[in-house]
C-alpha cells in the first residue's frame, strides 16, 4: 500500500473513466439500433471511435510535452463527459458518430496522461507492482461499468447522466493531487517498417488482436440482442460483455508466466486456437443457442482472444535494444488501434449477409484462425528469443497508450 498510495489518486481517476468507458461500449451499439441502425452502421461507428484513438495516441505524447499531464487529462474528461451527455440529447446516428470519434482521441489522451504520469513518479524497483494494481482496478471498472445500467433502456438519458457523473468524478483525484506533475519531455518514434522487419510476429498478432476484438465486442451486443427478444438486451448485453472480459483477465497472467518459459509464438497460437474453436461453436450453433452456452462459450473466447495481446507485446520487446522499447510499445498500440479501426467495418458488414447475428463469431474464427497459422508459421520460419534474452512477462492490455516509463521492461 506504501508503493501505490503515491499514485492512489491517479490509479481513481483512471477507474472512474473505465466505469463510463464501460457503459458506452454496451450502450452505444444498443442505442444505435434502436435508432434504425443496420450492423454495418454500428461497425462504422465502432470504427470511427477507434480511429479517434489511434489519433489520440499518436498526438498525445507531443500535446503532453507542450501543455502537461494535468492540462491534458482534464481537458480530455471534461471533453469526453461533454461527449456522453450530448449522446443522450442528441439521439442521432451521425450524431453520435461524431462524438464517438471525438471520445476515441480523448480516451487516448487521458490514458496516456495518467499512465505517463504513474510510471514517472514511481520508483523503477516498484513499477511492475504499480502496473499490476493499475491495469486490475481498469479492467476491475470496465468489466462493472455496464452491470451498473442492466435494468434500464439503451436510450434512456439517465445513463448518459452517470457516464458524465464518472467522467467528472475522475477529474478530481487528478486536479487535487499532491504529487508533483512530471517533466515534460519529448517523445521518440520507431519506423513502422523497422518494427515490422524486427518483430513481424509482434505486429501480426496485435494488429489481428485489434480486428478480431474490436470488431467483436463492438458488435457483440447486436449479436445477444439478437437471441433473447424477451430479456432486457441492454442486461444481456452487458452480462456478455463482462463474462468475456473476465475470461481475458483470469487467463493474462497464467498466460503470460507460461510465455516466459518457451516461445511466445507458441502460447499465442495455443490462445487463438482456444478461441477460435469457441467462436466456431458460437457461429455454428447460430440462433438456437441458450444463453448460458453462450456465456460459457464466451468466456473460453475470451480467455483466448483477449489475452494474447500483452505476449505479443513482450515478443515485441524481446526482440530490440533498451533504446527502443517504448517506441516499440507505443507503435504497437498504433498497429492495434489500426486494427480497431477495420475490424467492426468487416463485421459489421459479415452480420447483412445470410450469416445472420452469428456471423460476427465466423469472422472472429477467421481472424483467430489466421493468427494461429501465422504464429506457427513464424515460429518455423525464425528462431525464438534464447530464454536468457527474454525480458520478464508483464501485464500489459491495449486499455490506453502504454507509458513507456511506467512498464517495468524500460529505464
Amino acid at each position: 500500500m506504501i508503493v501505490i498510495r503515491p499514485v492512489l489518486s491517479l490509479v481513481l481517476a483512471v477507474w472512474f473513466l473505465q466505469l463510463a468507458g464501460g457503459m458506452l461500449s454496451v450502450v452505444t451499439p444498443l442505442g444505435l439500433a434502436e435508432l434504425g441502425a443496420g450492423s454495418s452502421a454500428v461497425g462504422l461507428v465502432a470504427a470511427l471511435h477507434a480511429a479517434g484513438f489511434m489519433a489520440g495516441a499518436y498526438f498525445a505524447p507531443r500535446i503532453i510535452g507542450e501543455l502537461g499531464n494535468i492540462r491534458v487529462f482534464a481537458a480530455a474528461a471534461a471533453l469526453t463527459a461533454v461527449g456522453a451527455i450530448s449522446q443522450g440529447l442528441w439521439t442521432s446516428e451521425i450524431g453520435w458518430a461524431a462524438i464517438r470519434f471525438l471520445q476515441g482521441a480523448t480516451f487516448a489522451a487521458m490514458f496516456a496522461a495518467a499512465e505517463a504520469w504513474l510510471g514517472r513518479v514511481t520508483a523503477k524497483e516498484h513499477r511492475g507492482s504499480v502496473l499490476g494494481v493499475y491495469n486490475v482496478a481498469a479492467k476491475a471498472a470496465l468489466l462493472l461499468g455496464p452491470l451498473i445500467i442492466l435494468s434500464m433502456a439503451p436510450l434512456d438519458p439517465e445513463i448518459f447522466l452517470w457516464c458524465g457523473l464518472f467522467l467528472a468524478a475522475a477529474l478530481v483525484p487528478v486536479c487535487i493531487t499532491r504529487q508533483q506533475e512530471p517533466k515534460r519531455v519529448a517523445s521518440g518514434r520507431l519506423p513502422l517498417l523497422r518494427m515490422l522487419k524486427i518483430s513481424p510476429s509482434a505486429c501480426a498478432g496485435v494488429f489481428i488482436a485489434g480486428l478480431v476484438n474490436s470488431g467483436t465486442l463492438a458488435l457483440l451486443p447486436i449479436y445477444t440482442s439478437s437471441l433473447n427478444a424477451d430479456v432486457n438486451a441492454l442486461a444481456i448485453a452487458g452480462i456478455a460483455y463482462s463474462i468475456a472480459n473476465i475470461g481475458g483477465l483470469l487467463s493474462q497472467w497464467p498466460a503470460g508466466r507460461i510465455s516466459d518459459q518457451m516461445d511466445r509464438r507458441n502460447v499465442v497460437a495455443a490462445m487463438a486456437f482456444v478461441a477460435a474453436l469457441a467462436a466456431a461453436a458460437l457461429w455454428m450453433l447460430g440462433n438456437g443457442i441458450s444463453s448460458t452456452v453462450m456465456f460459457v462459450l464466451l468466456f473460453v473466447w475470451g480467455a483466448g482472444s483477449l489475452s494474447f495481446y500483452g505476449v505479443c507485446v513482450a515478443h515485441g520487446v524481446d526482440r530490440v535494444e533498451d533504446e527502443d522499447m517504448t517506441p516499440m510499445m507505443s507503435m504497437l498500440l498504433i498497429v492495434w488501434a489500426l486494427g480497431s479501426v477495420i475490424g467492426p467495418l468487416i463485421a459489421g458488414l459479415i452480420m447483412q449477409t445470410t450469416l445472420g447475428a452469428s456471423g460476427l463469431f465466423a469472422y472472429a474464427f477467421g481472424c483467430l484462425a489466421l493468427l494461429t497459422a501465422i504464429m506457427l508459421f513464424r515460429r518455423f520460419e525464425r528462431a525464438p528469443v534464447p530464454e536468457e534474452e527474454q525480458i520478464d512477462w508483464q501485464p500489459a492490455m491495449p486499455a490506453g497508450i502504454p507509458g513507456g516509463d511506467l512498464d517495468p521492461r524500460t529505464d
